[in-house]
């Protein structure tokens, strides 16, 4: 995977040093309004990764660079047939001082061996002092190792699916081919259903129940058939699928989000079985997947496509105008999001690093607070490490079958600010209403306790009795804070500490940790994320009433879903 595009002018993208794709990751979501110049950078994606794209477009964009990380294979081809190279006594002797080497600023050339014949050539930059190589790695070996980046351009293809799409029923036709207008679909499942040499599970199993993942629990599909119709003259073939209970119905009836997610589907599960694309490490760019899905759906979608990522090992490029991509895809660790921003006619791609660049993408955007569609519950609690505690306790105590963003969603109120907040129906001019937030709700305190008998603070009491008379669950913590909940075992393997005893119920954890840990303070969210899988029912059923309380917030969850 290459971490970085640069190219030159390109239809919006002005011929700046500003077009750059920085920093990808595993999925990408290019996100800006309607012609700012999504499309444009699936084009410049599509170029680096697949052939045929790139020849169709090379006169058109003059210049790509990619920043690509050296990879083991290419040291091992670049040794292949030396005992040694330079002061290196092999691949491995190389790849032992250099692994953690900068990517190589790679230019992609075209080249022409013959008329009708075509290559495509990885070239290095004239610009090598900005990839840092040129003062650990010599020439010789650079340009050996930029040699067995070529390889790779071959064992790469781009699928796309653009904005405008559909299914519908289709000639027969002996090629498993799958346009990016979704032409195609119906002979491609036609063809893996009913002809001979294909395997009909990939379609009936693998892509079934695919759909339902996403579709549940709106739509539960039990079985997809191709049949014959006959369309005036003509003999077409139509997919059929059928819900329990219910009778068969054709799918070019049906509406344009079952057929949007039937075709991710196809691009992602079927179209690597087919004999074109069994031997390539296959990348995928979509584009406005949100057409015609309602909110849920999408969220859902998202999930299932970053899921599939990540298991997959695949590489994903995503348009899309909805701002229910910026939640779905914003805290995911192999996820990046980028503004697509065009001003006086030029086009600029953003990397979103903080909270006021997703801001400004909803301003981009003209959403409005009030356009947000809310989770069916909020659980608000003092900061996000609070966050990562508690979806792990649901985790291992619940089993939890509910989504984060889905089902529920954290919102913080950063420790003393909660003294400006109600919970009430009542008319309060002075403090900030919960209920205007979200109509359902939750909250975590710490009751910062330092003994049994130390009272708690009149704004928690308060919260606690608004919460109350609205039947609303209000969790206070057994102990000092969240993080006495903490079982020292989790944090000995994490760190590989000694801890020999747990943080006892009114200890400050700040100085029970200080040892291990000085740092604590500084690094909480870090620090939950790296402690939290070593978290279990074993070692932590048991203190202070933890599972007891999970407990009751998962029926409260639960029944903001029914």
């Amino acid at each position: 995977m290459y971490t970085a595009v640069h190219f030159s002018a390109y239809k919006s993208f002005g011929g700046t040093a500003d077009n750059s794709i920085l920093d990808l990751q595993r999925v990408n979501v290019f996100i800006g309004k309607n012609n700012s110049g999504k499309s444009s950078l699936l084009d410049i994606i599509g170029c680096i990764y697949d052939l045929n794209i790139f020849n169709s477009l090379n006169r058109v964009v003059t210049s790509i660079e990619i920043d690509a990380p050296i990879q083991k294979y290419h040291v091992d081809s670049a040794f292949s047939g030396y005992s040694a190279i330079g002061n290196y006594r092999g691949a491995d002797h190389f790849w032992n001082a250099h692994s953690d080497a900068p990517p190589a600023r790679v230019s992609v050339r075209y080249r022409s061996f013959m008329r009708d014949n075509y290559s495509w050539d990885y070239k290095r930059s004239s610009d090598v002092s900005a990839t840092n190589l040129s003062n650990i790695i010599t020439t010789q070996m650079y340009d050996k190792l930029v040699g067995a980046m070529n390889n790779d351009a071959a064992s790469f293809a781009f699928r796309r699916l653009t904005a405008e799409r559909n299914i519908t029923p289709e000639a027969e036709e002996d090629l498993t081919r799958l346009n990016p207008d979704g032409s195609g679909a119906s002979n491609l499942i036609r063809q893996f259903i009913n002809r001979d040499g294909f395997d009909e599970k990939v379609i009936e199993q693998t892509l079934l129940n695919a759909l339902n993942e996403i579709m549940y629990p709106d739509s539960v599909f039990q079985v997809i058939r191709v049949q014959q119709i006959k369309k005036g003259d003509d003999l077409l073939w139509e997919v059929f699928l059928q819900e329990e209970g219910q009778e068969r119905y054709a799918l070019s009836q049906s509406g344009s989000g079952l057929k949007t997610i039937i075709l991710l589907l196809l691009n992602m599960l079927v179209i690597p079985k087919t004999t074109d694309y069994q031997k390539k490490k296959v990348i995928f760019g979509f584009e406005e997947l949100e057409n015609n899905l309602h909110p849920y759906l999408q969220r859902r979608t998202f999930e299932y496509i970053y899921n599939f990522a990540i298991e997959n090992d695949v590489y994903i490029f995503l348009t899309t105008h909805s701002h229910v991509a910026i939640n779905a895809f914003y805290e995911k660790d192999e996820a990046g999001i980028f503004h697509i921003k065009k001003e006086g006619g030029v086009s600029k791609c953003i990397k979103i690093n903080n909270h006021i660049d997703k801001v400004e993408i909803l301003n981009d955007l003209d959403v409005k607070a009030s356009d947000l569609f809310h989770s069916n519950g909020i659980i608000w609690v003092e900061g996000p490490s609070d966050r990562i505690y508690i979806n792990r306790w649901l985790e291992v105590f619940c089993s939890n079958k509910f989504k984060e963003g889905e089902h529920y969603q954290f919102l913080y109120y950063g420790g003393k600010n909660l003294s400006h907040y109600a919970y009430t129906d009542d008319e309060v001019h002075d403090l900030i209403n919960i209920l205007t937030t979200n109509r359902n709700a939750a909250i975590v305190i710490d009751s910062d306790k330092k003994t049994r008998s130390t009272p708690l603070s009149d704004t928690k009491k308060r919260i606690i009795e608004e919460f109350s008379k609205l039947k609303m669950l209000s969790w206070v913590t057994k102990g000092k804070e969240i993080e006495n909940y903490i079982p020292f075992e989790a944090i000995n393997v994490a760190y590989s500490c000694k801890l020999s005893a747990q943080c006892q119920q009114y200890e400050s954890f700040l100085e029970y940790i200080s040892e291990a840990r000085k740092s604590f303070s500084n690094e909480k969210v870090p620090f939950a994320r790296k402690v939290a899988p070593h978290i279990g029912k074993s070692n932590s059923s048991t203190l202070y009433g933890l599972e007891n309380q999970i407990q009751k917030l998962h029926q409260q969850i639960q029944a903001w879903n029914m």
